[in-house]
């Protein structure tokens, strides 16, 4: 056997080995579901109410309101529908919320759009 080949075979040896030495046990139990329920309660509690005071404060908002009313929705009838939203759905429109641009946004279309006429008017003159 050459020496080459007898190094190789030990470095593929030595790489195998501290593959499994560094490798972690597994371990697996089971999880009732009170233990589940009282450790992510206060997490999701904190969150819910971040994402309640979010919509609250968009629904605060003037020209929300004034749309809303518009389509003929009255605050009151605003206030019930959100009191009636599940904790997923709070956090689904929280979620939209926060991800809305603060001063609107430019889409490829409408770039497309405002290039055209700015073409047409360099043209024009």
């Amino acid at each position: 056997m050459s020496a080459s080949r007898f190094l190789r075979q030990f470095a593929v040896a030595a790489m195998g080995a501290s593959l499994i030495v560094a490798a972690p046990a597994a371990r697996a139990e089971l999880i009732g579901t009170q233990d589940l329920t009282t450790q992510s309660a206060p997490e999701n509690a904190a969150t819910l109410a971040r994402d309640r005071q979010t919509l609250d404060a968009f629904m605060a908002r003037a020209d929300v309101r004034a749309k809303l009313e518009q389509m003929g929705l009255s605050q009151e009838v605003t206030q019930q529908r959100l009191a009636a939203l599940s904790n997923a759905e709070v956090a689904e429109l929280a979620g939209k919320i926060n991800s809305l641009p603060a001063a609107g946004y430019l889409g490829f279309q409408d770039m497309v759009i405002i290039l055209l006429v700015a073409i047409l008017v360099v043209l024009a003159l």
